[in-house]
């Protein structure tokens, strides 16, 4: 008796491991990285604005922008945190061949000057 009721839990155990299984799309674990990196994209916007936003009062204030997005601390930016992108590097600003400036934000690669980049004029 007391196999009996032994192989009808393992039996319920087997099913509910398949049926489980079931429920899940093929890939999902595969595609996680994809969805993350969508999701913090989706959080870069208002991290550049905010930014911009910085850069227009501090070059409105002291007649042009900044050599360097630090000199936004603590004045313009309360945090260094904000000079971040979601995906945890640096902003940078830069000038392009014509000497306007550029907002740049590395992207997943966490590699500037690759296709990724996220570029804004200022």
């Amino acid at each position: 008796m007391r196999y009996i009721l032994l192989v009808i839990l393992v039996a319920l155990a087997l099913v509910l491991v398949i049926a489980t299984a079931k429920g899940r799309p093929a890939g999902s674990a595969a595609a996680a990285p994809a969805r993350l990196d969508a999701a913090k994209a989706a959080t870069l916007e208002p991290i550049l604005l905010q930014v911009q936003a910085a850069l227009d009062a501090y070059a409105e204030e002291n007649g042009g922008l900044p050599a360097a997005l630090e000199a936004l601390l603590p004045r313009f930016l309360p945090r260094a945190d904000a000079l971040v992108d979601p995906w945890g590097t640096g902003l940078r600003l830069e000038r392009d061949d014509l000497g306007d400036a550029v907002l740049v934000c590395a992207g997943p690669d966490r590699t500037f000057a690759t296709a990724d980049d996220t570029r804004r004029s200022i």
